[in-house]
């Protein structure tokens, strides 16, 4: 990849104020979009992507302020893929990875919190915590919102050179995790499920908030079993209607009884 992008360098302390200021002036048509999308697979292999990236009027006005809105490579892990966001008005910039466990999937999100400093990044925080985990046949997802996101940005909108609330400033965000587990799903609580993908819109006021979801494969025993369980009955079935077809046909020689 090639170039830089006009996107937040940082999602921490310094342009917050900047932000919220930006929100006020063009709430009706500026968003910042923070999108993470995972699939895992039966195996537990699978990929995941994040994308930051803003529209275009919003990255000229943040831009005018003066915060510090180059982004390029150096905020992708080594390893990552990196591409460019320029669909649909936005601009910005997508790192992807693939990785062949669960284990290797802590490890790839322990390298992107490394390479965007979510330290000083509530935003993006929650996504070092993205640990889904398996037992045996079952895929389970849990991950909690940390309440520290709606206090530091709170303590952040009260140093904004002009008064704002966070349901002004949620306005200018969309936040969006995806998930797809293996196997069938038995519960989530997202808010789309679209197919096998589970959506969750996340609001900056989402703290304490709980994402869930759990899966099963159904696992070759089980299967040998409902296949072994099929063929058992439907010779039952069989069984059945032979020897009740033979008690009814008649004998084709009834003296042959008789016959001394």
């Amino acid at each position: 990849m090639s170039g830089t992008v006009s996107v937040a360098k940082s999602l921490g302390r310094s342009w917050l104020p900047v932000l919220a200021l930006v929100g006020i002036l063009v709430l009706s048509a500026c968003e910042f979009r923070i999108r993470a999308d995972l699939v895992i697979e039966e195996d537990e292999s699978g990929t995941l992507s994040v994308e930051l990236s803003m529209d275009e009027e919003l990255a000229a006005l943040a831009g005018s302020f003066g915060g510090e809105l180059v982004v390029g490579e150096e905020i992708v892990p080594a390893g990552w893929t990196a591409e460019l966001v320029t669909d649909e008005g936005y601009e910005g910039i997508r790192a992807s990875t693939d990785f062949g466990s669960l284990g290797e999937l802590e490890q790839r999100l322990g390298e992107l919190a490394e390479g965007t400093g979510t330290a000083d990044t509530p935003l993006l925080a929650f996504l070092a915590d993205i640990s889904p985990t398996r037992e045996e046949d079952t895929f389970r997802f849990h991950l909690l919102i940390p309440e520290e996101v709606e206090a530091m940005i709170g303590e952040e909108l009260q140093q904004s050179p002009i008064p704002i609330d966070l349901a002004v400033l949620d306005e200018v965000f969309d936040i969006r995790l995806s998930l797809v587990l293996p196997g069938d799903l038995l519960s989530s609580n997202a808010d789309v499920v679209t197919g096998e993908t589970l959506v969750w819109d996340i609001s900056l006021a989402d703290s304490g908030r709980v994402l869930e979801a759990e899966s099963q494969l159904a696992g070759p025993d089980r299967t040998r079993l409902v296949v072994l369980g099929a063929v058992v009955v439907a010779l039952l079935i069989i069984i059945y209607f032979v020897a009740r077809s033979r008690r009814r046909r008649p004998d084709p020689d009834p003296d042959r009884a008789r016959t001394p």
